[in-house]
């Protein structure tokens, strides 16, 4: 365990981009036929067509968008730090002490049993993350919504406290969380480590 271990060790299985975009896969097929008939059939209702045409085109972008972060996200253990490393148009880069994190689990939902993947879900102490902390409200579009939606999406990569890697075998997540766990164990939180 002395090594440094990344995704080429335990990779995310390329199965997992089909999970986020499942839902705008089945937005296309079903909206593809009704911009159809909106378009060419006997209706043809402008209005219609074009909530449609941006139903898909937005379908469109988040497959790309999907695929795009997962392309970017790189993660390894090393020695003293988790490192984190991701981004499309910004790149973000993150050295995470072992000392810090307080939460480490698997999670497996529906689409994750059926194949067989799981997400590694890690949560440290930084950006008020811990118990007293207040939820804050995001904005998405122009509208407000709690954090605990935000955080019940399932992302690859950070964000604030959160880290998720999705897409890994239930044996490689158990053992990226053993390997964790052992690093916890080795290097305990300094003082001046504590940001105190």
């Amino acid at each position: 365990m002395d090594g440094i271990i990344t995704e080429k060790d335990y990779p995310i299985q390329g199965l997992w981009i089909f999970k986020p975009i499942i839902g705008s896969l089945l937005g296309l097929i079903i909206l593809a036929p009704l911009f159809w008939f909106s378009r060419f059939g006997t209706s043809k209702n402008p209005k219609i067509s074009i909530y449609i045409l941006l139903i898909i085109i937005f379908s469109i972008f988040h497959f790309i968008v999907t695929i795009l972060r997962r392309a970017t996200f790189h993660y390894s253990i090393e020695g003293s730090f988790l490192i984190l490393r991701q981004g499309i148009l910004s790149k973000q880069q993150r050295h995470i002490p072992y000392g810090v994190i307080q939460n480490l689990f698997v999670v497996q939902d529906l689409f994750d049993r059926i194949f067989r993947l799981a997400s590694l879900t890690i949560e440290n102490a930084s950006q008020g993350a811990g118990a007293f902390s207040t939820p804050q409200k995001q904005k998405v579009f122009g509208l407000r919504i709690g954090n605990q939606r935000r955080q019940q999406m399932e992302i690859v990569g950070f964000y604030r406290n959160k880290i998720s890697i999705p897409g890994l075998t239930k044996t490689n997540a158990e053992i990226l969380k053993g390997i964790i766990l052992q690093k916890m164990k080795e290097n305990p939180i300094e003082d001046n480590q504590s940001g105190l």
